[in-house]
């Protein structure tokens, strides 16, 4: 790739393979924006300070979150202001480390938080990412999620030099796999008893994917 393309950012190290040059790919070397924008929102990487924000926000949701937890189990888990500003802070270093992507969607209009998404289950060999997401209770149904999605996936894209991004949604998340259509990604099948919940309940799960 030319540019600003992930490519561009390998390392070459040559004599060391009986004679022949390696490509060694470091994504410590990319340089990432932590920060972009859609039309209504703007999407980044957590920051410390970020978690009573975002402790609020999981909180009014938590219902919802916790309705699917084969999908969202960091969702059962005790949330505290202090869970939520460890969640951003270690959020903010893996970024740094390149190792995941977590990202906070705030509304441009008045800086309110709305969701969160992310580019997850990094495999740099075959460039594939999953994508996830979830929307605060108040500004669900309101297309946050989809204009968020998009961006975010044109992000791997763009940045990562991704192949392929994925997501994973639940056979009876209707909701959730919309957003996959609405994104534009491309329904290849359902995986029979991929997850199961905490009580052993197992999960199908429909797979969404866009490939470039």
């Amino acid at each position: 790739m030319a540019g600003d393309r992930a490519e561009a950012h390998a390392i070459i190290e040559s004599g060391r393979n009986q004679g022949r040059s390696t490509m060694i790919f470091d994504p410590l070397l990319l340089n990432v924006p932590d920060q972009f924008e859609t039309e209504r929102l703007v999407i980044r990487a957590p920051r410390p300070g970020d978690g009573p924000v975002v402790y609020a926000a999981i909180v009014e949701t938590l219902d919802d979150l916790r309705r699917f937890p084969a999908s969202m189990r960091w969702a059962l888990d005790r949330h505290t202001p202090d869970t939520a500003e460890s969640f951003c802070r270690r959020g903010a270093a893996m970024w740094l480390l390149r190792a995941d992507m977590p990202m906070l969607l705030f509304q441009k209009t008045d800086g309110e938080i709305v969701g969160g998404s992310g580019v997850h289950r990094f495999d740099w060999a075959e460039r594939r990412f999953e994508v996830g997401w979830w929307c605060r209770k108040r500004y669900q149904r309101q297309g946050f999620i989809t204009e968020a999605v998009k961006e975010v996936i044109e992000f791997a894209f763009k940045h990562l030099g991704a192949r392929r991004v994925f997501a994973l949604g639940d056979a009876v998340n209707t909701a959730s796999w919309r957003v996959c259509e609405r994104a534009g990604m491309l329904y290849e099948g359902t995986l029979r008893s991929e997850r199961a919940d905490p009580d052993g309940t197992r999960r199908d799960m429909r797979i969404y994917a866009v490939t470039r």
